[in-house]
């Protein structure tokens, strides 16, 4: 035995504290990049033009205990939105949510409870008003079945 003992809320707090690069998503978007490009094509969004960080947070569990309701969050810094889509690539049905804040709207901020099948990176786009699109995903583990079975 090596003498070190760690504890499952140190592992956590590690897993919490490294961040996915942008380009990098993590190892269930990865595996679901297929379903995340075949939707970000169905919006008419072409996977190589989005900028993953910039200017865009997503904040979700790393944990679920339970797919059938999971919080996230978005925030947008800066600048007016177009539209802002919500994608889950390990889900039946993809695109879980699109908003349109309209033109006025400089920094945006809403949150909303999602239904996960399975572990994944939840997945944000937005398009500015400008034509940029902007990315971020945040890594979710369901932990007991999941909450999208339809």
């Amino acid at each position: 035995m090596s003498g070190i003992s760690l504890h499952r809320r140190q592992v956590l707090a590690g897993l919490a504290a490294t961040p996915l690069l942008p380009g990098l998503p993590g190892p269930a978007a990865a595996a679901a990049e297929g379903a995340l490009a075949a939707a970000l094509r169905d919006l008419g969004i072409a996977p190589e033009t989005v900028r993953w960080g910039d200017g865009i947070a997503l904040t979700a569990p790393l944990i679920a205990e339970d797919g059938a309701a999971v919080p996230v969050t978005v925030r947008l810094n800066d600048g007016p939105v177009r539209v802002v889509h919500l994608l889950a690539p390990a889900n039946r049905r993809v695109l879980v949510a699109s908003v349109t804040p309209g033109e006025a709207a400089g920094r945006l901020e809403f949150g909303l409870r999602i239904r996960l099948a399975k572990t994944q990176g939840v997945t944000v786009v937005a398009e500015r008003a400008d034509g940029r699109v902007v990315g971020a995903i945040a890594e979710v583990q369901v932990t007991v079945g999941g909450g999208c079975k339809t």
